[in-house]
């Protein structure tokens, strides 16, 4: 998580660092719209909503991968809860059985 949010900054830093460098005026057409902007303005933007797009289109697969962790987290917790119940089985059935050579010893002392 930190390691991927140091690349962000990154990322931005270096986007950040390339606009202001390119400040020029450049024109844009976009349908019927004529656009003159700053170069640095149109690549932050561009940016933006690149990363906003992906993000976006992105929440399907997270969300579904989140629902996949949480069943296999309850499916992990039922097969511990199994596990316990099954060793205090295995705890009881060895108690029985020593008590049953004590006695069996014992008998046999007799």
């Amino acid at each position: 998580m930190q390691k991927t949010f140091i690349g962000i900054l990154l990322v931005i830093l270096a986007v950040v660092l390339f606009a202001l460098n390119n400040s020029s005026v450049v024109s844009m057409n976009f349908w019927k719209w004529n656009i003159e902007s700053n170069l640095s303005l149109v690549l932050i933007i561009a940016v933006t909503f690149g990363a906003m797009t992906s993000y976006f289109l992105s929440l399907p697969y997270r969300a579904r991968k989140n629902h996949e962790i949480r069943n296999k987290e309850k499916t992990i917790k039922g097969l511990e809860n199994q596990v316990r119940h099954l060793e205090n089985k295995n705890k009881q059935a060895v108690e029985v059985k020593s008590d049953e050579q004590k006695l069996s010893d014992a008998s046999a002392k007799l």
